[in-house]
């Protein structure tokens, strides 16, 4: 096997382990398949039935295996499940590698893809319903990993045909490498993004600040009672806040917002002559939203729960405390400008809330 071939199969069993690593199952089930795939295509011609066979078990098992990572609930990795693709992957390599002739001839005639004059006509279609699929679920959750997974796959189908005069092998390669690239971009979000706000979380914040020289300022920003907001309305109605309070913080002029933990935000000014202008616009912001809460079923005259009658949405205003800190010959480093800035937050809450509080 020349060592492009290694290469191309490395590659691949690398996205597949980063797939793993990183509990993406289901990009790790279509890298899988699209290993296997990759490494009977790189065999050299006397490479035995598997490599005679290759092209024609890629058309056959390759898209169904695709439709089948799909459309099942993505599986944990110790699981029936995944149990189950693992021996479909197996049970297809193992008829490739050795059924014999007669073997071979009746399963190309019994499988949907066998018994068509232009099996890549259908292998082509099934892969692009795959796409589809992959669309539609990035669409419903607005998963990123989602999108990679359809770009992949779309990759992966200009194999059949043999766009750019590529071969299956050359797109299933650039697939494997687009999905390789979104399973680490995906876990590189989920490190260092809120999920909830998807602002840049705590981690984002202490590295951004590690690299920072010069002056800057830093305001801690808390949700003026807000646990008392929790009890009250529920958890639901609480993240709806939270939600609406980090839009409103990334609008910032100036700043950088971070979702801090809990009810609290950051906001970074590396303009720290800007700091306190904008840190009372945020406020003023944050004083003028109203925010939906969950609608609540009502309650029927006979003290039953109504079956559809549900109670108007109400909105409701919140308001929110800023400590401002800024970076200086007493405050040299990220933990002492933090510390100040919270300070300054107890203070402004201590005032009565709804303000900004700056230090000396």
């Amino acid at each position: 096997m020349p060592a492009s071939s290694y290469l191309a199969v490395a590659l691949c069993a690398l996205a597949f382990m980063l797939a793993l690593a990183f509990r993406r199952h289901r990009a790790a089930q279509l890298l899988a398949a699209g290993t296997l795939a990759v490494g009977a295509l790189s065999l050299p011609a006397d490479g035995g039935l598997l490599a005679a066979r290759a092209t024609e078990a890629a058309t056959m098992f390759l898209p169904g295996c695709w439709l089948l990572a799909l459309l099942l609930p993505e599986p944990p990795l110790r699981s029936r499940r995944m149990l189950g693709f693992v021996l479909v992957l197996g049970l297809a390599a193992a008829l490739t590698a050795v059924a014999p002739a007669h073997v071979w001839d009746a399963l190309q005639r019994v499988l949907p893809l066998g018994g068509v004059a232009r099996p890549w006509r259908e292998a082509l279609a099934l892969s692009l319903l795959a796409v589809m699929i992959a669309a539609g679920q990035w669409l419903y959750r607005r998963r990123p990993l989602d999108a990679f997974i359809a770009s992949a796959l779309l990759l992966a189908a200009g194999g059949w045909l043999q766009l750019a005069g590529l071969d299956l092998r050359s797109w299933l390669l650039a697939g494997a490498a687009v999905l390789g690239a979104g399973v680490v971009y995906s876990s590189w979000r989920l490190a260092f993004l809120d999920a909830l706000t998807g602002l840049p979380n705590r981690r984002a914040l202490d590295e951004t600040l590690a690299r920072l020289s010069g002056d800057y300022a830093v305001a801690m920003v808390d949700v003026d009672h807000f646990k008392q907001f929790n009890d009250k309305h529920g958890h639901d109605a609480g993240d709806r806040v939270l939600a609406a309070v980090a839009r409103s913080l990334a609008q910032t002029r100036t700043a950088q917002a971070f979702r801090f933990g809990g009810e609290e935000f950051c906001l970074l000014f590396r303009r720290p002559e800007q700091a306190k202008a904008a840190c009372e616009d945020a406020r003023l912001a944050i004083e003028a939203l109203r925010v939906s809460l969950p609608a609540r079923p009502a309650a029927a005259k006979n003290g039953k729960t109504a079956r559809k009658a549900t109670r108007a949405a109400p909105a409701v205003q919140v308001t929110a405390s800023l400590g401002l800190a800024q970076r200086s010959a007493a405050r040299r480093t990220p933990a002492e400008v933090l510390k100040a800035a919270d300070q300054c937050l107890y203070k402004a809450k201590d005032k009565g809330r709804n303000q900004v509080v700056a230090s000396a």
